[in-house]
């Protein structure tokens, strides 16, 4: 599952520069029981970070800068033939706001 992430992360890449984020992803240590990679996001106006874990588990965070209160604090679990852009468009539909 991590795999299709990460190139679900490379085919999304320009669209997430376009909105305005500098994106970087953190995997995990190889040698963990729950391997997982996160995609942070950043930009003037939120931070955001994606987390899936090899189990499917997934969190999404949003928080507002300005602010510092949480927009979106969401847990969903994914099937392993999701396809990512539905699963996360909730997430992304608010960095977009």
């Amino acid at each position: 599952m991590l795999s299709h992430f990460e190139c679900w992360i490379q085919e999304k890449y320009q669209e997430i520069e376009n909105l305005g984020y500098k994106a970087e992803v953190v995997k995990s240590p190889s040698d963990i029981n729950e391997p997982s990679i996160c995609l942070d996001l950043d930009s003037d106006n939120y931070i955001a970070r994606i987390t899936l874990w090899e189990s499917g588990e997934s969190c999404l965070e949003i928080v507002d800068v300005l602010s510092e209160n949480m927009v979106l604090n969401e847990y969903l679990v994914i099937d392993e033939n999701i396809n990512f852009s539905e699963a996360f468009e909730k997430f992304f539909n608010r960095l977009r706001q």
